[in-house]
């Protein structure tokens, strides 16, 4: 009897992607924090089911930051709430591989999901921590064989994305502020008075040893007939800071009582013009604010309106930093720089300046005060605008 071939089976080998998942945004955290979310993996296998064996990463943003900035060298990844793993960075190294310590099952033909966390270490005298670092883990693409999964027909698999995964970083700071604009006492414009223009609040984290601020930057808008037949000015634009949000207790130190910026600082209304608001021209380097306490600013000006100001308007905020600073060639993070050289050169990294006291409490000739690009509650453009008409 002779026999007939049977149907011809064609067996598919396994295989799986690496990429980036649902991961937070860029954001900046306390030192000494814990379970800090660095980025999500989305792992997806093909044609059968395979089981994790390692994933290998790189310390991509190893020119701010070592893999002292984490607690042990090391991240750890996680499955839902269950930590699965480890990855530790040995010495210097700016490349480690996974150590899994349960099993983790690659479904066939869907999305697994894993976590890559950190406890960020301390920043401060004798701390392991980088001042101002940006930490970013990623999926080392650039090394496929050393990122594998096992199948139960193909065997060992390597991954089959050569491409690094590109996640926004954590930036590390000892305590950081966040922002909030408040309501203010009246829209609607009054000539010949002293008028509340802008109102926000301003917290420090509660790690630390609070922050020092150094500059804000108001943005005013005033509105003018075409033909010049009425006009809406503004003059003696003051920042008044308050520890308490009734704005009764001025913040100390400060000469008249919580009033930041020089009593004859002015603007003469014509378009969009930024005022610097600088605690140092008052006697006083900078305003401190405590860890965990929330101090309260009042933005004032005097109105003057002239010919047909109905339909008058004064339109103001709080300015953000759209990058983070650049600084000329040999200069750092002192502003006592600043008399003779422009530290923050960068003209939309300059709006927001303070410190995270990270080493102390701050003072001008300290190598560290930054910016507020990314700065909580403070967007890159600015702080919701506040108008007030007639």
């Amino acid at each position: 009897v002779t026999g007939s071939a049977g149907q011809l089976m064609t067996i598919a080998t396994g295989s799986f992607t690496v990429t980036r998942g649902p991961s937070p945004s860029y954001t900046v955290v306390s030192a000494g924090s814990t379970g800090v979310t660095l980025g999500v993996l989305n792992l997806r296998a093909t044609n059968e089911e395979l089981s994790l064996q390692k994933i290998r990463f790189q310390l991509t943003s190893s020119a701010s930051s070592t893999s002292a900035d984490f607690v042990g060298n090391q991240v750890t990844l996680w499955d839902g709430a269950t930590q699965i793993g480890t990855a530790v960075f040995a010495g210097s190294g700016t490349v480690a591989t996974s150590t899994l310590t349960s099993t983790l099952v690659l479904p066939k033909d869907a999305d697994k999901l894993i976590t890559i966390k950190a406890d960020v270490s301390a920043q401060g005298v004798s701390q392991p921590g980088t001042r101002g670092a940006l930490i970013k883990v990623d999926y080392d693409g650039g090394c496929v064989s050393c990122t594998t999964a096992l199948g139960s027909s193909s065997g060992v698999v390597n991954s089959s994305t050569a491409t690094d995964t590109a996640f926004d970083g954590v930036k590390v700071f000892k305590s950081y502020p966040t922002f909030a604009k408040l309501s203010v006492p009246s829209t609607v414009l009054v000539t010949g008075t002293t008028m509340d223009l802008y109102r926000f609040s301003v917290k420090a984290a509660s790690a630390g040893s609070g922050i020092g601020i150094y500059k804000f930057t108001v943005n005013i808008a005033t509105s003018s007939t075409p033909g010049g037949t009425s006009s809406t000015t503004v003059t003696n634009l003051k920042v008044l800071a308050y520890t308490d949000s009734s704005f009764s207790s001025p913040a100390s130190g400060f000469s008249p009582a919580g009033q930041l910026n020089d009593t004859t600082a002015g603007l003469l209304s014509s378009g969009n013009t930024d005022i610097l608001m600088t605690a140092s021209t008052q006697g006083v380097d900078y305003l401190q604010v405590p860890y965990g306490l929330t101090y309260y600013f009042r933005v004032v000006g005097d109105i003057t309106m002239t010919g047909a100001v109905t339909g008058a308007t004064v339109v103001t905020n709080l300015q953000g930093d759209a990058n983070y600073p650049a600084f000329a060639s040999g200069t750092t993070f002192q502003l006592a720089q600043a008399a003779s050289t422009t530290v923050f050169t960068n003209g939309d990294g300059d709006d927001f300046i303070w410190s995270p006291n990270s080493t102390t409490t701050s003072v001008v000739t300290a190598d560290d005060w930054t910016n507020g690009y990314f700065v909580a509650g403070l967007p890159a453009d600015n702080l919701d605008a506040q108008a007030l008409s007639k």
